[in-house]
């Protein structure tokens, strides 16, 4: 089980890892760091040789939403195992986590919200035995590349699609519950103050139709600027709605 593997060898070197070392050292990359720590003498060493760097990001990202482990540091991204990892080495439960080509799920509709909140996790009962949608997929490798904070212009050129088919996909995903962070994107596009100003209009406005939006502040923004804005607005309004439920429990 991938997951098993990524805490056994956080638990073996007893230490917190730089996520590049960690991902070198389950895939067996006899790197500086890796020989000078004698990392490479573990019995974690190559344990997750047959999967790539690309697959671990995806098992690490997954792990971390799931709160198995934790990431501090935005530059080195130490990894720790968290007291939920620790007894998920104990005693396994069903995490089970493949590639992206074998990914398994149902229909898009019915499975969105569990595929992407989830990332890549599989759900045992209900995703088994038929291939994730082209349309899941690509959402799937948008979410990868919020993880790596690519410049969602960039990530859509290097796609050859539009802007446009980005913020579609955004803004189904959070419609689906999603917590995506793009601020790291609007900030530099927008700046704070300004995501601020529109998240304050959505908030006391009647409605955050695009169209509405347009008339108050077409002149200073375009549309795909409000839109952006508008999707951390929504991503914002969904946790502090979550949160509300869980203070009433």
């Amino acid at each position: 089980m991938s997951l098993l593997t990524i805490l056994k060898a956080l638990i073996e070197v007893k230490t917190s890892m730089a996520k590049t070392l960690l991902i070198d050292l389950l895939t067996g990359k006899e790197s500086k760091d890796i020989v000078e720590q004698h990392l490479d003498e573990t019995e974690a060493f190559g344990t997750g040789e047959e999967h790539d760097e690309d697959f671990w990001n995806t098992i690490l990202d997954a792990a971390t939403e799931a709160g198995y482990i934790k990431t501090k540091g935005v530059r080195t991204q130490q990894i720790s195992v968290t007291p939920a990892g620790k007894k998920f080495v104990k005693s396994p439960t069903a995490f089970t986590v493949n590639d992206e080509e074998d990914y398994n799920a149902g229909s898009p509709d019915d499975n969105l919200e569990e595929l992407l909140t989830s990332t890549l996790k599989e759900n045992q009962q209900g995703l088994q035995g038929l291939q994730a949608s082209p349309h899941t997929k690509r959402q799937i490798k948008l979410i990868q590349a919020i993880d790596r904070k690519i410049a969602l212009d960039d990530y859509a050129e290097s796609e050859g699609i539009d802007l446009e088919d980005v913020l579609d996909d955004l803004e189904e995903m959070v419609a689906a519950h999603k917590s995506l962070d793009i601020t790291y994107f609007t900030d530099e596009v927008l700046g704070e103050t300004c995501v601020q100003e529109l998240a304050e209009y959505f908030e006391s406005a009647n409605t955050d139709a695009l169209d509405t939006a347009m008339e108050e502040y077409g002149d200073v923004y375009n549309a795909e600027e409000i839109r952006l804005a508008r999707i951390v607005y929504r991503v914002r309004k969904g946790q502090h709605t979550k949160g509300t439920k869980t203070r009433r429990k």
